[in-house]
């Protein structure tokens, strides 16, 4: 960039003391007469060896009919186009060969040699100080004339051509339009690109074409945030214009903090993020010396510098790159970054690996943009176990719960939200290489919500666009059960990333199959999510979860501390791209303590959302209508704009909620209306709440209550029947509930309801839920409330309803089985499912009345007395409860109760009373209160166990034991307590048990002890605790299994080193004659194999059918044990009961036991060989192979 070569004498001596500022007009006097005699002393230095006179506009560098690509370099400011892309023989080093010796042309003669593409490069004339005339024009004016160079350029065909490629639909001419483009831009020339970009991806633009066609931009050191440089550079420019025509409009364009540079690289990265175009910004690593390029000024002048500090860092780093978008640095200054010497230049082999990889994905990243695949979002597009798998996850279509959100909330207006693409926290998180975490923080109602909405179209739009990419999105919401609990949230995270990538269903397969239902177990589904994301078939993830703070807070800290792990704790390059946007509320305790130091932060406030606001009030007041529906006049909406304008606080809710109480009044008492606005969220709804009257308050604090605590979102129907049972203590339907149907009207503006037959019912806003359980609010207030209160409000409800004589007093929703002692069955859903059209509250409170009844704990106890209902009423509702109750540890609840006459010995469906529920949740005070009451301590679930089988506390043991529990019960298998415990690897229990005299050798059904479970579920601590404990460490079990052979086969390494230190028998075999080296060989465990090797394992040892570890270790194809054996003495030859060896190929194509010198025409008892074995097996690799060895194809077995 020439221009730089002129303010470098301005900075120069604006850095001394003194008399520099004399010595500064001098200079520019210089300066002046500088400028006048340049153009002589270049005609003067000209040479005939020179570059060619480059053409202004868009210039072939080379062309190629065979061209596959078009690569378009544009120079920088001030530039002579002749010299902008040569490297010179003058700047060749000293005694280095290898550097050209005449001018060099790196995009003419280097970039065609390595790729098939057509080279072009966009000449303009950018001078900014001239003798003659210094064009006048703007940056825009530059870039249109590059767009308009190109259209013309890839439209245009010769009539010659023409002829040729007449009827050729494929001819790369004829598609020239559609050619990959790939732009190179240095300095200037580089914020030209950009804004060629921005203006042909416009909609209406006749360019778009063009931008669609880029595949890759490559910058060189342009400054994309400005540069100091610009600013002195304008100053000459002002200083020069007393003698020469001087333009200084595109100078001030680059000036640092210039806000059409900032708007620009805003809007460019928003097209890179919607296109995912790769980019490369290249920054200089030295300062730039201009003394050399001053010429005779240079040299009069440099003696008179003091400090002859001529050197500028012109475009830093912070201006040269884009935030998130790979850049590297080269060992060059400004002027010569966009110039490189040959192929072997270091600066040019690291732009050109860069470039070669943009050449090489342009075709599949056209094809993908000009036709995008949608998203599958239904399990329609899968099949066969995936299929079995996703249906049983039972997961909603996050497609549905988008469009339900968008349908209460609204979809954003005009271009509103569009801001936080331009944001530098989003480009860095979307564009990275690195995995990502970004936190946008916003405080209620401020558009987090919309604004998720928003993201998840523009996310959808770019993966649909471009391969290798996935999304799953999340929506929270603290009142619907499946959208509020981690599990949840996981669940439907790996049932999008399957629906996307078919191919990641091995990782939740085992799993699946095992036990389906695991997938409501929160540390398994984040093990396999975790999984799946280290998978590199995943490609890059995005993942966006909104509103996290209404995840809910009892179980989010499980979901907060893994994905803290997640992102600090996986080795680098583990983890893939993965790109997690997670939104939330301010002051959320627990997430800003996980997240304090991980990820980057955006907090949204007023200022940031600023422009959205007033283009909101804008449409929204465009479209309002008083109570009549006559709309306002254009003098009042400008009123109503300023008043909500003024007073919105930067928060979308408010502004909406006045506009529906703008709807409720007549025009004539807007203006009233507006003097006398509430400030803030709070100070809103206490508005609403206040201005309701005081004998509709008792039906509006129901409807509050029962929103606060509903488990799901209510139907319109539900409410209105739960309010009827409230009110009249009976089961009403059909016409008896006409007269309820208003009862939402009370409250209307702080609800929203949907529309339909089936239309649920919501809070506008979460915050309103925030509002009502403030503990701010005076306990006085008619619509405060606590939780439990809202829950009891709402079991009550549940329970007078069930409890009626309509549905058996319970016993349809709780039956009892036949018998004193039988079981409580909970009715099936699908059983009660033809009660539902006419008892429109049966489905919610039949499914959630033991939520309500556990979550309203403290009011119960403080109103027992008050509760007006009758549990004797309904015994096996009752029952039902107190099992929950003694699961959930509710000892007060409990022992009133019992009280009631429940059932001490009621069961469940898996047979367990509520001593059995109480004991496994480690509730010891409720364990305590049943068995002082006289619980049966022996009492066995449907698997036999008793309550101190299922303890799994060390407390609770105890009380037991201390209450005379039998420390020998066997259950239905043959396992003891102590069985159990070493079973599941709980040292400290299984130590309690054996100090209390527990049986250390009792064996299960099985013939295990506990040794033998401990040891085949690689219990070390617990193993070592039992031959402490005098454990036999050779008991076999009923199949001759050692603990050490059961070690060896399930592949726990520390377990079998534990056991052979102890003297384990090496040697001891089962019934069927295996050792421990046989089965490790049989499984391929090598770490076991190699390590029973050393420690004596004999290598040949035999079964029962004459087999030996190698022989199954090739057989079953573990190549590694294969290889392992023959190097500690194996036998390759050896002969087998039922078949010759077969060999197997391993990974790197290599085959041990051939290797090993074994006879490949060795024949068995049989006289089998090796080839008929593995051609009946199907080892199509080793048959191959033995017929390549010589293997005999005619050798005849026994029967000829």
């Amino acid at each position: 960039m020439a221009f730089f070569t002129l303010l470098i004498l301005v900075r120069v001596f604006t850095r001394s003391h003194g008399g520099v500022w004399d010595m500064f007009w001098i200079c520019c006097l210089l300066l002046v007469a500088f400028m006048y005699i340049r153009p002589w002393l270049r005609r003067r230095g000209q040479v005939a060896d020179c570059p060619p006179k480059a053409e202004l506009g868009l210039q072939i560098l080379h062309d190629s009919e065979e061209a596959n690509i078009d690569i378009v370099a544009v120079h920088g400011l001030g530039a002579n186009p002749d010299y902008a892309w040569v490297w010179q023989p003058k700047h060749n080093p000293p005694n280095r060969p290898g550097y050209p010796d005449k001018y060099f042309n790196w995009i003419k003669e280097l970039l065609p040699s390595k790729l098939s593409c057509r080279v072009l490069a966009f000449n303009y004339d950018s001078t900014w100080v001239s003798t003659d005339s210094a064009p006048q024009q703007r940056l825009s004016n530059i870039s249109d004339s590059l767009l308009d160079s190109l259209r013309n350029n890839r439209d245009k065909v010769s009539p010659e051509t023409a002829l040729k490629i007449s009827g050729c639909v494929d001819h790369p001419t004829k598609q020239a339009v559609d050619r990959p483009l790939i732009f190179i831009g240095h300095s200037f020339g580089g914020n030209v690109i950009e804004q060629a970009i921005v203006s042909a991806s416009r909609l209406d633009s006749v360019n778009r074409h063009i931008a669609e066609s880029t595949v890759g931009v490559v910058f060189l050191g342009t400054p994309h945030r400005g540069s100091r440089a610009a600013t002195w550079a304008k100053w000459i420019a002002w200083l020069a214009s007393c003698g020469a025509d001087t333009e200084d409009r595109l100078l001030r364009a680059l000036e640092e903090r210039s806000d059409s540079l900032t708007d620009r690289l805003h809007n460019f990265s928003c097209w890179l993020f919607s296109e995912s175009v790769p980019v490369l910004c290249c920054f200089e690593q030295l300062p730039t010396d201009y003394s050399s390029r001053i010429g005779i000024v240079g040299e009069f002048v440099w003696p008179l510098v003091p400090s002859k500090r001529f050197k500028e860092l012109v475009v830093p780093e912070t201006s040269a790159c884009i935030d998130g978008h790979h850049k590297i640095s080269l060992p060059t200054d400004h002027l010569n970054i966009n110039k490189f010497y040959g192929p072997k230049d270091h600066s040019f082999q690291l732009i050109y690996e860069q470039i070669l990889q943009m050449a090489k994905s342009a075709n599949g990243r056209l094809s993908r943009r000009r036709k995008p695949e949608n998203i599958p979002t239904s399990e329609g597009s899968t099949s066969g176990d995936l299929r079995k798998c996703l249906q049983k996850m039972g997961v909603r279509n996050p497609k549905d719960i988008l469009s339900d959100i968008q349908r209460q909330k609204g979809r954003r207006l005009g271009h509103t939200c569009e801001w936080i693409l331009k944001r530098d926290e989003f480009s860095i998180w979307s564009a990275s290489e690195e995995p990502q975490l970004l936190l946008v923080i916003g405080s209620p109602g401020i558009g987090k919500t919309i604004m998720s909405t928003f993201l998840v179209h523009e996310l959808t739009r770019k993966v649909e666009k471009s391969t290798g990419k996935v999304l799953a999105y999340f929506f929270c919401d603290d009142k619907d059960h499946g959208r509020k609990t981690p599990t949840a949230i996981m669940r439907s995270f790996i049932w999008q990333l399957l629906l996307q990538r078919h191919e990641l269903f091995q990782h939740v397969q085992p799993d699946f199959e095992r036990q389906t239902d695991l997938l409501n177990d929160f540390s398994a589904v984040w093990r396999i999510f975790q999984r799946m994301l280290q998978d590199e078939r995943a490609g890059e993830v995005f993942i966006l979860i909104d509103a996290l703070d209404e995840c809910e807070s009892s179980t989010r800290e499980n979901l907060l501390v893994e994905i803290k792990q997640l992102f600090l704790l996986s080795p680098c390059g583990s983890l893939g791209r993965v790109k997690l946007l997670i939104t939330c509320r301010p002051g959320i305790s627990d997430i800003t303590r996980q997240f304090r130091a991980l990820g980057t932060w955006l907090r949204i406030d007023s200022a940031k959302i600023n422009n959205d606001l007033s283009e909101y009030i804008n449409i929204k007041v465009n479209e309002i209508t008083d109570i009549s529906g006559e709309k306002y006049p254009h003098n009042l909406k400008e009123k109503v704009r300023s008043a909500l304008k003024d007073k919105a606080g930067g928060t979308f809710l408010w502004v909406s909620l006045m506009l529906a109480e703008l709807r409720g009044v007549l025009m004539s008492q807007v203006e009233e209306k507006l003097e006398n606005l509430p400030q803030g969220l709070n100070d809103t709804y206490a508005t609403i709440l206040d201005r309701i009257p005081s004998n509709n308050r008792e039906t509006a604090q129901f409807i509050l209550r029962c929103m606060v605590a509903a488990r799901r979102p209510l139907r319109k129907s539900e409410i209105q029947t739960a309010y009827a049972t409230w009110k009249t203590g009976l089961v009403q339907q059909g016409k008896d509930l006409e007269k309820y149907t208003d009862i939402l009207s009370v409250c209307s503006t702080i609800l929203y309801v949907e529309s339909g037959d089936n239309a649920t019912l919501n809070f506008c806003h979460q915050s309103v839920k925030d509002f009502l359980l403030h503990k701010t609010l005076s306990a006085k207030t008619w619509y405060y409330s606590t939780e439990d209160e809202a829950h009891l409000h709402v079991f009550k409800a549940c329970w007078t309803y069930l409890s009626a004589k309509e549905f058996n007093h319970g016993g349809l929703v709780v039956s009892r089985e036949a018998g004193k002692a039988g079981r409580l069955l909970k009715t099936d859903t699908s059983k009660l499912q033809s009660l539902f059209t006419d008892h429109w509250f049966l489905k919610y409170s039949s499914s959630k009345w033991e939520n309500h009844a556990i979550g309203s704990h403290q009011a119960l106890l403080r109103g027992w007395c008050k509760l007006a209902i009758d549990v004797t009423k309904a015994p096996t509702l009752r029952d039902a409860w107190l099992l929950r109750t003694a699961k959930e540890g509710q000892e007060d609840v409990a022992k009133l109760l019992l009280k009631k006459g429940a059932d001490i010995e009621a069961k469940d469906k898996y047979g367990q009373t509520p001593l059995s529920l109480a004991t496994e949740e480690g509730r010891e005070a409720v364990a305590k209160l049943l068995l002082d009451k006289g619980a049966d301590i022996e009492a066995k679930d449907k698997h036999g166990r008793t309550p101190l089988s299922l303890a799994t506390k060390e407390a609770m043991t105890k009380l037991l034991l201390e209450k005379g529990a039998d420390i020998e019960a066997k259950d239905k298998y043959g396992q003891t307590p102590l069985s159990l415990a070493t079973e599941e690897g709980r040292e400290a229990m299984a130590k309690l048990l054996l100090d209390k005299g527990a049986d250390i050798e009792a064996k299960d059904k099985h013939g295990r002890t506990p040794l033998s479970l401990a040891a085949q579920k690689g219990y070390q601590d617990v193993a070592k605790l039992l031959l402490d404990k005098g454990a036999d460490i050779e008991a076999k079990d009923k199949y001759g299994r050692t603990p050490l052979r059961v070690a060896a086969l399930s592949g726990y390494k520390a377990t079998t080193k534990l056991l052979l230190e102890r003297g384990a028998d090496i040697e001891a075999k089962d019934e069927y004659g295996r050792t421990p080296l046989r089965v490790a060989a049989l499984i391929g465990h090598k770490a076991i194999a190699k390590l029973l090797l050393e420690n004596g394992a004999i290598v040949n040892a035999k079964d029962k059918d004459v087999q030996t570890p190698l022989r199954v270790a090739a057989f079953n194809g573990h190549e590694a044990v294969a290889k392992l054996l023959p190097e500690n003495g194996a036998d390759v030859d050896a002969k087998v009961k039922d078949g010759a060896d077969v060999d197997v190929k391993d990974k790197d194509g290599q085959t041990p036991l051939l290797e090993k010198g074994a006879d490949f025409n060795a024949k068995d008892e049989y006289s089998w060989t090796p080839l008929r074995l593995a051609t009946l097996k199907r080892h199509e690799t080793v048959v191959k192979l033995l017929l390549e060895r010589g293997a005999d194809i005619d050798a005849m077995d026994k029967d000829s």
